[in-house]
């Protein structure tokens, strides 16, 4: 017995509630465009988290360290650096927490 034969012809997207071929599906039951407004959503609020930590360390930097005029390229590169990785890990954790809450969507048709 094939994987396939398991499921009926359509399953319905457990976040739109659009009915769905269950190969446009993921295990989780969301089609492709609910797991792409998801990535767009938590993308946003990824680089609103990484601006705030890369924000407060560059003030931390500014405050405490005191750079020099010599190195302050490098500082700035730092910040960068933070500002770029903060914001993909803030954007993997709240992508998560959305999949996790599995939470229909505000304007899904059922």
């Amino acid at each position: 017995m094939k994987p396939e034969d398991e499921f009926p012809d359509e399953l319905v997207c457990v976040r739109c509630r659009e009915p769905k071929e269950h190969r446009d599906l993921d295990r989780l039951l969301w089609c492709e465009t609910c797991r792409a407004e998801a990535r767009r959503r938590a993308s946003q609020w990824g680089w609103l988290g990484g601006t705030v930590i890369a924000a407060a360390l560059a003030l931390w930097i500014w405050l405490v360290i005191q750079p020099s005029d010599l190195v302050l390229g490098g500082w700035i590169a730092t910040v960068l650096a933070a500002l770029y990785l903060c914001g993909r890990i803030c954007r993997e954790i709240v992508y998560g927490l959305i999949r996790a809450r599995n939470r229909r969507a505000p304007g899904s048709v059922r």
